[in-house]
């Protein structure tokens, strides 16, 4: 039977850290999820020191699912276990989802991705998104999205959350990228777009399940000190390109 998607597979990356209590719930709905859309996928757990039972479990999930496989690092880091994945990843489509964040919706809407865009985001500042996160969060969504435009002219609404991209992409640009903990994704996703590749945006639908595992009053200052060294590294890449 012919594919109703624009892929024949995907690879769904899901970084993982301190998730015991709701690793395997999760994980049952994000496989059914998959499974239902017909077509060859992998899941790739991508563990980053947990201290936890996180490990045990995702080990006894990859023994009932065949599909899921599992990669750890060994200091808790989201961009860099996010960027193992990336890297690990066979399929023509590799989507990132978190374990408390994930949607049917989107899923959908990236396998019908069109050739013409490199990526899709879900974007939670988009007119008709819902973001059910506490107040604090949501203006430091907002705050951050002012600096990416202040400092990289951006076009995007938001870079934190779902995404899918090509994988093509993800070989082009992923060795390029030097940001790692909160901004690896935003860095991949510039990257991208100043190469003068497409990425579309569709709303996003967020609540909160648990609160985060990141402390945000630590995560701010540090994303802004990372954000100002990345415009460092790109004017200085700037003028580079302009002497060759």
């Amino acid at each position: 039977m012919e594919s109703k998607f624009n892929y024949k597979n995907y690879s769904i990356v899901i970084p993982i850290y301190n998730e015991e209590v709701i690793l395997e719930e999760s994980t049952n709905a994000i496989f059914s999820l998959c499974k239902s859309m017909g077509i060859d996928f992998e899941i790739i757990f991508s563990e980053n020191g947990s201290t936890d039972n996180t490990k045990k479990i995702a080990n006894e999930l990859i023994s009932k699912y065949s599909e899921i496989k599992i990669i750890s690092i060994p200091r808790p880091n989201y961009g860099n276990a996010l960027k193992a994945g990336f890297e690990l990843a066979k399929n023509d489509l590799v989507i990132s989802f978190d374990i408390d964040y994930y949607s049917e919706s989107f899923l959908r809407e990236a396998l019908m991705l069109d050739s013409k865009y490199s990526s899709i985001t879900a974007s939670k500042r988009l007119g008709s998104s819902e973001d059910g996160r506490r107040f604090v969060r949501r203006l430091a969504t907002n705050f951050f999205v002012i600096l990416l435009r202040l400092l990289f002219g951006t076009k995007l609404s938001d870079t934190h959350g779902m995404k899918a991209i090509k994988k093509t992409e993800i070989e082009k640009f992923v060795p390029q990228v030097i940001s790692t903990q909160d901004i690896f994704d935003t860095e991949l996703l510039l990257r991208i777009e100043k190469n003068g590749g497409k990425i579309k945006e569709i709303p996003a639908k967020v609540n909160e399940i648990r609160p985060s595992v990141s402390l945000i009053y630590k995560r701010i200052p540090r994303t802004i000190k990372s954000l100002i060294k990345l415009r460092i590294i790109f004017y200085k890449e700037s003028l580079k390109t302009k002497n060759l």
